[in-house]
């Protein structure tokens, strides 16, 4: 723990955004680290008044996030909304989607995308990055973004923080210099911070109350197995817990869901065993093309017949937990791409599964209609 003085913090981070007539963009995933941010830029608007330019809080929901988080964050964004009113903080909350064919699975079963591997991890830049570029190109005016990003998380971050640094803001900007978002400013006020000071920031600053610390140190106890009270930071503070989308297969276990179901949510297990499933079915060379859409030789994307099972095992899964995982628009995009490939002769020779008669039983205008 570094004793950072949060106050003072404050203070630095409203000289620097003192009068700025571009709204600040806040990066916001329900986590700890976009929540701090949170609190301290609304500490910022208190100290600022009418000086402090507009705060939108961006969740970018990938459709896929662990549902439990999602129904958090979705949550304390209302509760969020109704606080600022209350407070009179110009503060808007926006909830922000992939575009429909870059959706996740529409990629999985309308191109055939494997899931994300380590080596392919095409999930990152479509159902996160891109929606947010998106976001950031149709504002009026370039607005500052500001995201919980610190150093100490990996090597790899600490490297580019360290380039794109802008030292004379006392590591408060950096200049992201990354496709699609040139120009765009960082900020990043609590860079400097570890884990505890985090934790200490979440626990000392009153507002906004939306931001439940409880809740949130209890999701990241159920998330880890283990964490002790928030308040003594003499032990390890609540870290280890890692969330993100139930569909991840970039990780050979997800332990934090696994953490989660031994708690107690239940909920999750369905959702659980369908990832484990989609792990699996991924590195079986039987489900897979044997050319890339290149021309290279494979293993090439999932064949009809994989994608038909995939798509079987998604509607018994929103069955199961009454819940609809696939838009009907995604649904449309779907079966779009899929007669586009059953249409296509170089396809059509790189699929093992196209070899025997066709009966892949897909979507028609409405859900569980099938064709032939």
């Amino acid at each position: 723990m570094k004793n950072i003085d949060h106050d003072q913090r404050v203070s630095q981070i409203s000289d620097l955004i003192r009068g700025l007539e571009a709204p600040i963009a806040i990066g916001f995933s329900g986590g700890k680290d976009s929540s701090a941010v949170v609190k301290l830029l609304w500490a910022c608007a208190h100290q600022l008044k009418s000086e402090c330019p507009m705060l939108k809080v961006v969740y970018c929901d990938t459709e896929v996030e662990n549902p439990v988080i999602d129904a958090h964050v979705k949550a304390t964004l209302s509760r969020l909304r109704s606080e600022a009113k209350s407070a009179k903080i110009d503060l808007r909350c926006n909830v922000i989607r992939p575009a429909i064919h870059q959706s996740f699975f529409v990629r999985i079963i309308g191109r055939g995308y494997p899931t994300p591997t380590n080596s392919f991890r095409w999930c990152t830049k479509d159902i996160r990055i891109r929606p947010f570029q998106a976001y950031l190109a149709g504002s009026n005016s370039p607005p500052l973004v500001a995201i919980g990003t610190r150093y100490g998380e990996s090597a790899q971050r600490d490297r580019s923080l360290k380039k794109h640094t802008d030292e004379r803001a006392k590591n408060a900007f950096i200049q992201k210099q990354r496709e699609g978002a040139k120009g765009t400013n960082l900020l990043t006020p609590i860079i400097d911070y570890d884990t505890a000071d985090v934790w200490e920031l979440l626990c000392e600053f009153e507002g906004p109350n939306s931001i439940d610390v409880g809740a949130l140190s209890k999701l990241y106890k159920d998330g880890s197995g283990e964490c002790p009270a928030i308040r003594d930071f003499k032990d390890k503070p609540c870290s280890k817990a890692r969330f993100g989308c139930w569909t991840c297969t970039v990780v050979r276990r997800d332990k934090s869901a696994e953490h989660m179901i031994e708690s107690g949510y239940d909920e999750l297990q369905p959702y659980f065993d369908v990832r484990s499933w989609l792990a699996e079915f991924r590195n079986d060379p039987q489900n897979r093309c044997s050319h890339r859409r290149n021309g290279r030789d494979g293993p090439g994307p999932f064949t009809v017949a994989a994608r038909h099972e995939i798509l079987t095992r998604i509607l018994e899964l929103e069955e199961m937990v009454g819940k609809q995982i696939i838009a009907d628009a995604q649904l449309v995009e779907i079966k779009r791409l899929i007669a586009s490939d059953l249409s296509d002769p170089k396809y059509q020779a790189s699929d093992p599964s196209l070899s025997g008669p066709r009966q892949f039983p897909l979507f028609d205008s409405g859900r569980g209609g099938l064709f032939v």
